[in-house]
């Protein structure tokens, strides 16, 4: 095992993100919570993009409010209709 796989694991965090990777977590449809991202680009009710490493990752739906934002996460709640990955 790995000197960055032994940090995960004694820290309790996931691998991909010492690679500078993101992490998405979906509560049913009604939040997100994104780890390991950049600023916001779009911010609308119905819209919200953030950027990634590697692209930007658009959340589309109704009443969609970022519930926070700090040091590389964020938090949306809303009514989710949809979750994509874009190239910038």
């Amino acid at each position: 095992m790995g000197v960055r796989e032994r940090l995960s694991k004694s820290l309790d965090i996931p691998p991909d993100l010492f690679g500078g990777q993101s992490l998405l977590e979906l509560r049913g449809r009604e939040s997100i919570t994104l780890k390991g991202c950049g600023k916001i680009l779009l911010y609308t009710p119905e819209e919200i993009r953030i950027a990634l490493k590697k692209g930007c990752l658009r959340v589309c739906g109704k009443r969609l409010v970022c519930t926070s934002y700090h040091a590389g996460a964020v938090g949306i709640d809303g009514e989710i209709g949809g979750i994509s990955f874009e190239e910038i």
